[in-house]
């Protein structure tokens, strides 16, 4: 186990409660240098103990909290053998379409679901590739979250690569027929799950051909559909780009694809009912352990609520 410090420097804003602190005890001597002098009695070291004991430990949680400790750890991984997941995202330009220039597009709502479902999906190798025209893989099956994780947010963007054909539509769900045909999966896997994030405006399929292709690669496909009426393309520059209208068709034409290859569709949101689906078709096994996988949990936020403990007893204390 290993403990870092991503942000040390940080650590620095406990010096406020150094200041708090010190003016507390010269206020204290003051007090009690009048006190002499005009033969009273000082007020009893306890309150001053109290007073300055709750300020020096949310100083010092709220310093470590800032400078962001986490702590890493091997785990054990065990999973399923025969079993294996791609996840696929379609990466095309309409994916880019968003409600307001602040608000998620296709592609991030996507990827966020997608990272949802491969946390509940712990036992199951899952990958990830992405599709235009042509499928392309980004991860090959692994029991690893955090490389799942790290691939769908820093390897997987709008047209990278982008599409051989340079027309208004460049998803072509077709293309998917590749995940039976290619080495997209081990030959001892038993299992083939595909789940396809796609906004469904898609060039027009060969439904026989798509079918044909993943059923001679023993795939089970899931689709779900991430789209929303009101959605626009904006160009690089922030401008609205008035050459795109979404297509109204396109559940349609993913509940067609979904239908031919006998696989299921899930509406933007779903990720609990997609990743029961998947566990479902998945079925049980028995699970083994197939490496070690470094894991990171971060205590900022423990040390943060600890931190209230001793602040709201400093206020109660003030408000008597």
């Amino acid at each position: 186990m290993r403990v870092s410090l991503l942000t040390p420097l940080a650590a620095l804003v406990g010096l406020v409660g150094v200041i708090v602190v010190w003016m507390r005890l010269s206020a204290a001597r003051r007090a009690r240098e009048v006190c002499d002098a005009l033969g009273l009695d000082p007020a009893p070291r306890s309150r001053l103990v109290l007073d300055i004991v709750p300020v020096v430990a949310v100083s010092a949680l709220v310093a470590l909290a800032a400078a962001q400790p986490v702590v890493s750890r091997l785990a054990e991984q065990s999973g399923r053998e025969a079993v294996e997941v791609i996840v696929v995202l379609d990466i095309t330009r309409s994916m880019d379409a968003r409600r307001a220039r602040s608000e998620p597009s296709r592609l991030d709502r996507a990827r966020a679901m997608a990272k949802e479902a491969r946390v509940s999906l712990q036992e199951l190798r899952v990958g990830l590739a992405s599709v235009t025209d042509r499928v392309l893989p980004h991860l090959f099956p692994t029991l690893g979250s955090n490389a799942f994780a790290a691939v769908a947010d820093r390897a997987v963007d709008i047209e990278r690569p982008p599409p051989d054909r340079r027309s208004r539509r460049a998803t072509a769900l077709l293309a998917l027929g590749d995940l039976g045909r290619l080495a997209f999966y081990r030959q001892s896997t038993t299992r083939r799950l595909a789940v396809v994030f796609t906004d469904g405006e898609t060039l027009p399929i060969d439904l026989a051909t798509l079918r044909q292709r993943l059923k001679d690669g023993r795939v089970t496909t899931l689709f779900v559909h991430v789209w929303r009426p009101d959605e626009v393309l904006f160009s690089p520059t922030g401008e609205l780009d008035e050459s795109y209208k979404p297509d109204p068709t396109s559940a349609s034409a993913v509940r067609r694809a979904a239908g031919a290859v006998d696989g299921l569709v899930f509406a933007d949101g779903e990720g609990a009912e997609l990743a029961a689906a998947v566990r479902q078709i998945a079925g049980t096994g028995p699970a083994e352990v197939q490496g070690r996988e470094l894991r990171s949990t971060q205590l900022a936020p423990h040390l943060t609520a600890i931190a209230f403990v001793p602040l709201v007893f400093l206020l109660y204390r003030r408000n008597r």
